[in-house]
């Protein structure tokens, strides 16, 4: 079960690969091992959703992080690859297996959720949809297997985890275990450098705003370098209102904004899609431009959720969108 930046170490349609029944996994597993992977609210700090009676076995390069949320059976503490190395020298073949129930199980897991996933990519709802933007994102990097991705947002983020499986490894970057915004264009810029292949950054239209303008740089220094915003003018939506006033919601951006427009201003080569066949175009033009591209993704102001599936641990009375005014 990958977390979301080890996606493709083993590829996510492999058979081994547990990463569409996660839940069923975490519920009746006996032993976990985490590697790397911390007990933090991505994995509900241990207790909640896992099997009450399986033993952890963790290996960290942090001491402190043994028995912070969890009692730790066995705490490995070193680097991944080091620890790895010791263990499968002293591991003998055939000494750690599966059972076939236990495997067949999570396969018919799997293949139920994949079904459920591929009805709801075939849909084809106008305006478009987070779901049928992402679906073309997916199909034009699988057959482009040596691009990066980069992954920043909220729906933006969340969805995508999802619908792009991943299937080469240390392929993708995201904005990790605390969702920090504004990083994706400098991982998209750090990738593109370091290995010279393409790059697409998928990007929520908030999260673009943090550090967008480091087109800029990209297009600077003819990077490939393909950003693809989801565009519904908002944090989460774009369509909420201020009950309060005629002031804009907090959470609402500028309805119809032309992020193509502005890579358009340093030399690159804007798109603006407004549905998942015109995504695809874009984004297959984009690739064998081998230049910097930006494509916005028009999707409706009414899709999305809060990010994380937590505004359960908002203080009452608080709303993403509904802030009430200080007294004055």
């Amino acid at each position: 079960v990958p977390m979301s930046m080890a996606k493709g170490l083993l590829p996510d349609d492999h058979p081994q690969s547990a990463a569409t029944a996660r839940s069923l996994a975490l519920k009746k597993a006996d032993v976990v091992m985490l590697i790397g992977a911390r007990l933090n609210w991505l994995l509900g700090h241990g207790p909640t959703g896992w099997n009450p009676d399986a033993k952890f076995v963790q290996i960290d390069i942090d001491p402190k992080e043994m028995d912070s949320n969890q009692p730790i059976s066995a705490p490995l503490v070193g680097d991944i690859e080091s620890v790895l190395d010791a263990l499968a020298e002293r591991t003998k073949p055939g000494q750690i297996t599966a059972p076939s129930a236990w495997r067949e199980e999570l396969g018919a897991r799997s293949a139920q959720n994949v079904a459920k996933m591929a009805a709801r990519l075939a849909a084809d709802p106008h305006p478009m949809q987070f779901m049928g933007a992402l679906k073309a994102v997916r199909d034009v990097v699988h057959a482009h297997p040596e691009t990066y991705l980069v992954n920043e947002g909220a729906n933006a983020l969340d969805i995508a985890r999802n619908v792009i499986d991943m299937h080469v490894p240390r392929h993708r970057l995201d904005s990790g275990t605390w969702g920090v915004m504004g990083i994706g264009m400098g991982y998209a810029i750090a990738a593109a450098v370091e290995s010279g292949a393409p790059v697409v950054a998928v990007e929520g239209d908030s999260a673009f705003g943090f550090s967008g303008i480091e087109i800029e740089t990209i297009c600077r220094y003819k990077l490939p370098v393909i950003t693809v915003i989801m565009n519904n003018g908002g944090v989460y939506r774009g369509d909420d209102t201020n009950p309060y006033d005629d002031a804009p919601s907090p959470t609402t951006l500028m309805s119809a904004a032309r992020h193509d427009l502005l890579i358009e201003a340093f030399g690159g080569k804007g798109y603006r899609a407004t549905t998942p066949a015109e995504v695809t175009a874009a984004l297959t033009e984009a690739l064998a431009a081998g230049g910097p591209a930006l494509i916005d993704c028009v999707i409706d102001p009414s899709a999305g959720t809060e990010s994380g599936h937590i505004s359960h641990l908002n203080p009452k009375g608080i709303t993403v969108g509904n802030i009430t005014p200080a007294n004055k």
